[in-house]
């Protein structure tokens, strides 16, 4: 296997492949299948998704996408999910099925200071949590629900970052994803968001296929 700079390794992941080509970088979707009466194993191109430059990360392509293009916004979104994960199970004894419909509205509340559809389909919770219609009226009860799940969501990140509660609410949601059919990258965060998941320790789950 070739071996390349970190910062051109930094954009494959599971299902591409990296192409180099007179000096430049090249970024492809892929996807291996069995020749059939063999035992080997052939790669199978699904098409460019972008050049690679040191300076400017990864490229897309331009009018050769073939599927269409998600930007979610991920780092605030995956930090509530992952580190709230006892705060969704304790609704389900009290909400049952429709438990995970007041967490979203609780952590949409949290996000955004409101519930709006377009706010859930733009964030990552919609690929968390999918198929939610957040237009939907609440209950009384789950409205109130969704009232304290934002309050024990706030209280969470506040005693995980301390000092650094602001910054975080601030930062982590400049932090994206990029959807691309069925490949999902996690875009280039600025430098700033960088140093505070190094400072913080804070590791958000790496995105693959799917």
């Amino acid at each position: 296997m070739a071996e390349y700079p970190d910062w051109v390794l930094r954009h494959k992941r599971k299902g591409t492949y990296i192409n180099y080509q007179n000096g430049k970088y090249y970024l492809y979707a892929a996807h291996s299948e069995r020749i059939p009466g063999t035992g080997k194993v052939r790669r199978i191109s699904d098409g460019y998704i972008g050049s690679i430059t040191e300076k400017g990360g990864l490229i897309p392509a331009k009018g050769k996408l073939n599927a269409s293009v998600h930007v979610y916004e991920y780092g605030l979104s995956e930090t509530v999910f992952s580190l709230c994960a006892g705060i969704r199970k304790g609704l389900v004894r009290e909400f049952r099925g429709a438990s995970d419909f007041v967490f979203v509205g609780g952590a949409l509340l949290f996000m955004f200071g409101e519930v709006m559809q377009e706010h859930y389909e733009s964030s990552w919770l919609s690929v968390r949590l999918p198929g939610y219609d957040m237009r939907k009226i609440p209950t009384d009860k789950q409205r109130v629900g969704m009232e304290r799940a934002q309050r024990m969501i706030t209280d969470t990140l506040r005693r995980r970052f301390g000092e650094a509660y602001e910054t975080a609410v601030a930062l982590l949601p400049l932090m994206k994803t990029v959807q691309m059919g069925s490949e999902t990258i996690v875009a280039e965060a600025p430098a700033g968001v960088k140093e505070f998941l190094r400072k913080n320790s804070l590791d958000l789950m790496e995105v693959h296929n799917g």
